[in-house]
């Protein structure tokens, strides 16, 4: 994939023939050679920006701190991509406004819980093979629970998620230490969400009704 822009003092900048010609001379071969091609497109490309984009894109946003969604996935898969090192064709991208005191490992932890999982497969869209889709209508509606940075116990909270999800990031996949990380960011996201029990229970196992009162 040829992404012919660069960020510029937080701007997206289309390269221009005379960096190109420097820097990238086989890449400007290339889109030389395939020029009548790429002006075709739309009608609408016959000008002296010929190799860019058609449409604007969020490139600028591509480079700052995000969490990375999936287009697609049978489980909720959200990731951090803290040094903005990463671009995607597919897929979708989530940044925080600067007002969020919230931490991005805060959110993660929020995501990426079997509560979210359970939500998630409740509004989105059923494919098939178990599989389900990250449109952002769906992503719009997850709840989240913000933090009151004045109650000392709720900040402690948020911290403590913080480090789980780093312990997740340095354990391996499916290890047993990353299976008992991940139960107990369950447990603290329920209690962040005040879950009785019986919702709980309707949460891990999705296929039973809730017990009886007694």
């Amino acid at each position: 994939m040829i992404i012919p822009y660069a960020v510029v003092a937080g701007r997206t900048e289309l390269i221009s023939q005379a960096v190109f010609e420097n820097k990238f001379p086989r890449t400007w071969e290339y889109l030389l050679a395939n020029r009548k091609v790429l002006e075709a497109r739309e009608g609408r490309m016959k000008h002296s920006g010929w190799y860019g984009f058609v449409y604007p894109k969020n490139l600028d946003l591509m480079s700052a701190t995000k969490i990375l969604v999936p287009d697609i996935a049978d489980r909720v898969a959200f990731s951090l991509d803290a040094a903005g090192e990463f671009t995607f064709a597919s897929g979708y991208g989530i940044t925080l406004k600067s007002s969020v005191r919230e931490s991005p490992l805060y959110i993660l932890a929020l995501l990426n819980s079997r509560l979210i999982d359970w939500f998630w497969k409740r509004v989105s869209t059923h494919l098939r093979g178990g599989f389900y889709r990250f449109f952002s209508q769906f992503i719009e509606q997850f709840p989240v629970c913000l933090i009151d940075f004045n109650d000392a116990s709720a900040r402690a909270e948020h911290d403590i998620l913080i480090g789980l999800v780093q312990s997740v990031m340095k354990a391996r996949g499916d290890s047993i230490d990353a299976v008992a990380i991940e139960a107990e960011i369950n447990a603290r996201v329920y209690k962040l969400f005040k879950l009785t029990p019986e919702e709980i229970q309707l949460v891990e196992e999705p296929g039973t009704a809730p017990a009886s009162p007694a």
